[in-house]
C-alpha cells in the first residue's frame, strides 16, 4: 500500500537554529530530495519528521492523519541516519531482524531472508558491521529500515563515504526499491548523481528556509541560489558579494550588471572563441586538465577564477601556467540567481 505525507508550515528550534516554515508533500511512492550547504537545516528537517525534534509549530500529515506529536516509533517511518546506526555485536541478518523481534513478528525469520536476498546480501548475512564494506552496511541499513514495514523511509547521506562503485550499486538497489515497495522517500544528499537519477522532486533549504522546491527540469533551468547552481553543474557561480566593487568596464562589473539579488552563474565557456559577438576578456592560466572528454583551464581574470573548456581532439599545444588566454562569455550563457537584473543595454 501506498502512503501520502504532508508536512505543513513546519517550525522547530535546535539550540539557537530554526527551521521553517517549510511545506512539503511526498507522494505515495515517489521520492524528495533535500539539498542545502552544510547547516542549512536538512538533518534536522529529517529528525523533525520522525519525531525525534518536536515541532514548534505546524503539523505533519500521514495519510490524511495528524502525527505530529506521534512518538517516533509510533509513525511507520524507517530512518537511516549518518553513520547508520548499526549495531556492531548483531550481524548482518541479526540488524536486519531487530526491527521484526521488537514487535514480535511470527514471521522474522522468512522475512529476514527475503531482505537478504532483495539486498543482495545472503552470502554476508553472519557477518559483522566491521567485516562489511561500506556499501554493504548501506545495504543492511536500509533493509532494516523496510524490515519494520514503514510509510515512508527518509535517509541522511546515502552515498557518504562509498567509492565509485559502491555508488552504482547502492543505485540500482534504491531503483529496485521504488519500483518493487513503492515506498515514499525522503533523502538528504549532496550527490547529484544519486538526486538527479533517484528524486522527482527537490527541496533546497538555505539557512533553515525553504529558497526553492521544484522539479529537476526547473531546478537545471533556473537555480534559485549559488548552492543550487553549482549542485546542478554550473561550473562559474559568483555569489553578489565576489562581484562587487566593479571597476568600470571590468569583468565583475559586466557579470555584476547581469546578476540577480543572488548572483549569477554561467556553464564552462569554450575556447579559443571568436569575439565577435561577445566581450573579449583576458585571463592567467592558474590550471590545465586535459582529459578524455576535453581540455579544462582554470584563470584568472580581475580576480574571479573562470573556468574554460575546450572539445578534444585539441590541435596545438596546450597553455602553459601562466600564460595569458583570451575568452569570451556570451551574455544568453548567462544564469541570474535569485531575482533577476533588469537586462543591461546592448546585452
Amino acid at each position: 500500500m501506498s502512503h501520502q505525507w504532508v508536512v505543513e508550515g513546519v517550525e522547530t528550534d535546535l539550540d539557537r537554529f530554526h527551521l521553517g516554515p517549510v511545506d512539503l508533500t511526498v507522494a505515495p511512492g515517489n521520492a524528495v530530495a533535500i539539498l542545502g550547504a552544510s547547516g542549512a537545516g536538512k538533518t534536522t528537517l529529517l529528525r523533525t519528521l520522525a519525531g525525534f525534534l518536536p515541532v514548534r509549530k505546524g503539523r505533519i500529515l500521514r495519510d490524511g492523519v495528524d502525527i505530529t506529536t506521534w512518538l517516533p516509533e509510533e509513525r511507520s517511518l524507517g530512518y537511516v541516519p549518518q553513520g547508520l546506526g548499526l549495531f556492531p555485536h548483531r550481524t548482518a541478518a541479526g540488524n536486519i531482524r531487530y526491527p521484526l523481534e521488537i514487535r514480535d513478528r511470527p514471521d522474522a525469520d522468512g522475512r529476514t531472508r527475503e531482505l537478504l536476498e532483495q539486498f543482495h546480501l545472503g552470502s554476508l548475512a553472519n557477518r559483522y558491521p566491521s567485516r562489511l564494506s561500506g556499501g554493504e552496511q548501506q545495504r543492511v541499513a536500509l533493509a532494516r529500515a523496510l524490515a519494520a514495514d514503514p510509510r515512508l523511509i527518509v535517509w541522511d547521506e546515502p552515498w557518504q563515504g562509498l567509492d565509485v562503485l559502491a555508488r552504482y550499486e547502492l543505485g540500482l538497489v534504491l531503483h529496485e526499491l521504488r519500483e518493487s515497495e513503492r515506498v515514499p522517500m525522503v533523502i538528504v544528499t549532496h550527490d547529484p548523481a544519486l538526486a538527479f537519477s533517484v528524486a522527482d522532486s527537490f527541496v533546497v533549504l538555505r539557512r533553515g528556509e525553504v529558497r526553492e522546491q521544484c522539479d529537476a527540469a526547473t531546478l537545471l533551468r533556473a537555480p534559485a541560489d549559488p548552492f543550487a547552481a553549482r549542485f546542478v553543474g554550473f561550473e562559474n557561480v559568483y555569489d553578489r558579494a565576489v562581484l562587487q566593487p566593479g571597476a568600470a568596464g571590468s569583468l565583475r562589473a559586466w557579470l555584476g550588471a547581469r546578476a540577480g539579488s543572488e548572483g549569477v552563474a554561467f556553464a564552462s565557456p569554450s575556447y579559443p572563441t571568436s569575439l565577435e559577438t561577445a566581450p573579449g576578456w583576458v585571463g592567467k592560466v592558474r590550471s590545465v586538465r586535459p582529459s578524455p572528454s576535453g581540455v579544462t583551464v582554470e584563470v584568472v581574470a580581475d580576480e574571479l577564477m573562470v573556468t574554460l573548456r575546450a572539445p578534444p581532439p585539441r590541435a596545438g599545444p596546450l597553455p602553459g601556467l601562466g600564460a595569458s588566454l583570451r575568452f569570451s562569455i556570451e551574455p544568453g550563457s548567462l544564469q541570474p540567481l535569485g531575482k533577476a537584473a533588469a537586462p543591461p543595454s546592448g546585452s
